[in-house]
């Protein structure tokens, strides 16, 4: 009786600490859930007297260089990605777009972890098509996140989303030039750099001069976040966005930089060169210099699409694929285009097809006939204005 006694304590006393851990932890949770929806969904909670900015700037959780993935929701889609870098060591602030018409092969690991959530995505995806893959838009924003962090090899702190009523309001369009040595796209053998026309995302005027107006003004600050926040959608907290207010208050609207991703168009299709990307970005988040004059744009010349009718074509069998390249002049010889020999490319596979062409503006009339082939300018054979060199990607096309 005496031992049955002691083990009906023992187990008393045991069910007693499991109940007491479990309420700690449920109490817990519920403290964590209950702190977080104040801050983050219900900002008028959130103080912006000199006093309680003072305590959020001392308890906020920031990083000294955020990195925020900027999301435009239009419908179904994304119609604008940027990614903002806050250094609030130097009080720098630069954007970066990145078009949404870029296609993006995840990597095959990360890939079948996404198919866990979702079966149905593709391994190929399409930026402004993220919402489509995923049932609900927060898994498409944080997956999304996820993905674009693999893409450009760098660590996003935060993600917001505008609607596009906002956007308009923020943001205009210009055209810009983007000059890197590509990496990790199919001509990175070629030790020359690039220049690539890009449109780009930039503060109107408008914008520009609504932060002029709160500049210096921690107050007048916090209360326009508090606003935004009304508007947007944001895996960062109010709270924590504040937090950076100190650096905000130092910031020139006017001395913000805006930058287009490296990368290069095929058609319309946008393939980054996420080696050259990840360089890119490094030098930016480590930049210990504070802008002192405003960015100046270069007038980026008008192109012209030139017909390549009438220029000599070679075209060349890289993909090991008996009968492609047979087959491609058959198809230009029908469309008009003049095809004057055929053969095997002798170097490695090529998976993409390259159309190169001794004049710029030339062979853009082709990249229909092929599937997402990259046009440049480089040195074709002797006795030829263009060659065709064909990839594995067009063994079905």
């Amino acid at each position: 009786m005496k031992k049955k006694s002691i083990a009906k304590v023992f187990i008393l006393s045991l069910l007693k600490s499991i109940l007491g851990i479990a309420i700690i932890i449920a109490v817990g949770f519920a403290s964590y859930k209950i702190s977080y929806m104040v801050l983050s969904n219900n900002s008028e909670n959130v103080g912006t007297s000199s006093n309680e900015i003072k305590d959020i700037v001392e308890e906020a959780q920031t990083d000294e260089i955020s990195k925020n993935l900027i999301y435009v929701s239009n419908d179904n889609k994304i119609s604008h990605l940027m990614l903002e870098i806050c250094n609030t060591k130097t009080n720098n602030m630069d954007y970066i777009t990145i078009p949404v018409g870029t296609d993006y092969t995840i990597p095959t690991e990360m890939y079948q972890k996404l198919s866990i959530v979702n079966q149905e995505i593709p391994q190929i995806i399409r930026i402004g098509r993220l919402k489509q893959y995923f049932q609900n838009d927060e898994d498409a924003y944080g997956y999304g996140e996820l993905i674009i962090e693999k893409m450009l090899g760098v660590k996003i702190s935060y993600y917001t989303v505008l609607d596009q009523e906002t956007y308009l309001n923020h943001y205009s369009r210009r055209n810009t030039e983007v000059k890197f040595k590509p990496l990790s796209l199919a001509e990175s053998s070629s030790e020359k750099s690039v220049t690539v026309t890009e449109k780009i995302n930039v503060a109107s005027r408008s914008y520009v001069n609504q932060l002029k107006d709160i500049k210096g003004d921690q107050n007048k600050i916090a209360e326009f976040i508090k606003d935004q926040y009304e508007r947007v959608d944001s895996n960062l907290t109010v709270y924590n966005k504040i937090g950076y207010v100190e650096s905000y208050e130092k910031m020139d609207p006017d001395l913000i930089h805006y930058w287009g991703i490296p990368g290069k168009y095929s058609d319309k299709i946008f393939a980054v060169d996420t080696k050259a990307s990840k360089s890119f970005i490094n030098n930016l988040v480590n930049n210990t210099t504070t802008y002192t004059q405003a960015q100046v744009f270069n007038k980026v010349a008008k192109t012209s699409t030139k017909s390549s009718k009438g220029k000599s074509i070679i075209v060349l069998n890289g993909s090991q694929i008996g009968g492609l390249a047979t087959a491609a002049k058959t198809t230009l010889t029908n469309a008009g285009y003049k095809v004057k020999k055929i053969g095997d490319y002798t170097a490695a596979t090529l998976t993409q097809t390259k159309i190169i062409v001794k004049e710029d503006g030339v062979g853009k009339d082709l990249v229909k006939y092929f599937s997402n082939p990259v046009v440049e300018t480089g040195t074709v054979d002797t006795g030829y204005d263009i060659k065709i060199i064909i990839g594995t990607a067009d063994a079905n096309n």
